[in-house]
């Protein structure tokens, strides 16, 4: 008698995994066909071609579930309940420079595209990521190569080295620092390490905010590696989802180890994905790569108060 076998697991550039959607038709959510037609000047009835085009391209650099499902397109930002005092926060003052947003995990820069649409001088936007390939693209993305003047950095935000190479001169710089669909990434170690380093970013002073967006799960808790695979060899790894409690006790540590203990305001709102229903991103129909009971959508801040 034979047992059951299960089914192969597909090579992560395979379009055949279930994040790498054929139809664009319900992932791209109408702020981001706008940002493409009255930012980049791209004619609407260009704009579906030059997607499917960019994806591709984008794919071949890394198949990240964000890339396959055009998530590299959603604008969390406009849509975070922060966004208002962030548009205030990041108003130039003809007395000093700046001030100045870091955008971590960036992917093609969307976010500082759409900041940069909204008034806010692209010379004070900078942005950064793992693979410098979705940065180089990102010009070609949005047509903007000679009018979009922020600051690109490939990085890791691990490396020893960071504050010394790609992050040198950049302690204490930046007044927002955002990052969306990043820390899901990783497990709770990891992302302490992370946080640390962006207090370590922010201005030292009242106001100075990180904010983002992640996907959730209810009761907070480490997600193992999915059937389907995504990790290459050696890299399937563990990661922590949060809901408002356990973002909340993440961002206590944090203080508590940079020696910055009762000085931020902690905020966040995390919502239930129901059966079918989107990630509360407005782009898309769901997520193929988080999968499960109680998994969710979380935004978040924490803003120096002292």
């Amino acid at each position: 008698m034979t047992s059951p076998t299960s089914p192969p697991k597909l090579d992560k550039y395979s379009k055949e995994n279930p994040w790498y959607y054929k139809d664009l038709t319900s992932h791209l959510a109408h702020d981001s066909r706008k940002l493409l037609e009255e930012y980049s000047h791209i004619p609407p009835e260009d704009i579906d071609a030059h997607v499917y085009k960019m994806r591709n391209v984008l794919w071949t650099h890394a198949p990240y579930p964000c890339i396959g499902e055009f998530k590299f397109l959603t604008l969390n930002l406009p849509k975070h309940p922060k966004y208002t005092h962030l548009l205030s926060l990041l108003q130039p003052s003809p007395a000093a420079l700046g001030p100045y947003l870091l955008d971590l995990g960036c992917c093609v820069a969307q976010e500082l595209r759409s900041l940069a649409h909204a008034g806010i001088p692209s010379t004070n936007l900078f942005g950064s990521d793992l693979n410098p390939s979705y940065l180089t693209t990102s010009y070609q993305l949005f047509n903007d190569a000679s009018t979009f003047h922020g600051t690109l950095v490939p990085a890791n935000i691990f490396s020893p080295t960071l504050f010394d190479s790609a992050f040198k001169g950049w302690e204490k710089k930046f007044k927002v620092v955002h990052a969306g669909l990043f820390l899901h990434l990783f497990n709770r170690e990891q992302q302490v390490d992370v946080c640390e380093r962006i207090v370590k970013l922010l201005r030292e002073e009242v106001g100075s905010l990180f904010l983002g967006e992640m996907v959730g799960c209810a009761g907070g808790g480490e997600r193992g590696p999915k059937a389907s695979k995504f990790w290459g060899k050696g890299e399937e790894r563990r990661q922590f989802l949060h809901d408002e409690d356990s973002f909340a006790k993440l961002w206590e540590h944090v203080a508590e180890v940079t020696g910055t203990k009762g000085k931020w305001k902690v905020e966040s709102r995390f919502k239930e994905r129901a059966n079918g229903e989107g990630d509360g991103n407005g782009g898309s129909k769901g997520c193929a790569f988080f999968t499960g009971e109680g998994i969710g959508w979380i935004t978040f801040s924490a803003e120096r108060v002292e």
